[in-house]
């Protein structure tokens, strides 16, 4: 084999393993509260009503798999929107709509500020810094399309669901078990 065959080779399976190696992806453990993307563990915040739960509400964020948008920076804030996957069919569900299969709740997300429900509340807003290091520096940005629900009302879509036309932009994936 020729140096120059072997270096392309190399390049080739060099250029794959970067490719494979850079996507990291979380966990958010409802049980421990503690969340992880990566090789970075960061403590969260017990949603407020948590008295709830012994009525049988849930308050935290509720199982299943999520995508993770792009950092958004508003006002020396950050967050990243969670784009919960549909129960029926195929897709996510946008940030702003209100999820029918959840109560119509919707606006999930993750950040390091003020405790509010159904969001991941990181405790330490350093933590919060590592663990965004992990999911910009370290996941590839691919665009997806999510759905909206018109009119949220009793656990249904009550003017149906659309395709929204503009596509979102996600980092990688949550896990919420």
């Amino acid at each position: 084999m020729s140096p120059s065959l072997a270096l392309q080779l190399l390049l080739v399976l060099l250029a794959g393993y970067r490719t494979f190696a850079e996507n990291v992806y979380c966990t958010y453990y409802r049980e421990t509260n503690e969340i992880t993307c990566g090789i970075v563990t960061c403590a969260t915040e017990v949603p407020p009503n948590a008295d709830l739960e012994k009525e049988g509400l849930d308050v935290k964020l509720p199982r299943g798999w999520y995508r993770i948008g792009v950092q958004t920076i508003r006002n020396d804030h950050s967050w990243f929107h969670l784009y919960r996957r549909r129960a029926t069919g195929t897709g996510y569900w946008d940030f702003y709509t209100n999820i029918p299969e959840r109560n119509c709740i919707g606006g999930f997300g993750l950040h390091a500020g003020k405790n509010m429900a159904a969001t991941v509340t990181v405790k330490d807003p350093n933590c919060f810094s590592k663990l965004a290091d992990q999911i910009e520096k370290k996941s590839t940005i691919e665009k997806f399309d999510v759905h909206q629900c018109r009119n949220c009302i009793f656990h249904s879509c009550w003017l149906g669901t659309r395709i929204l036309p503009a596509a979102r932009q996600y980092t990688t994936n949550l896990r919420s078990y």
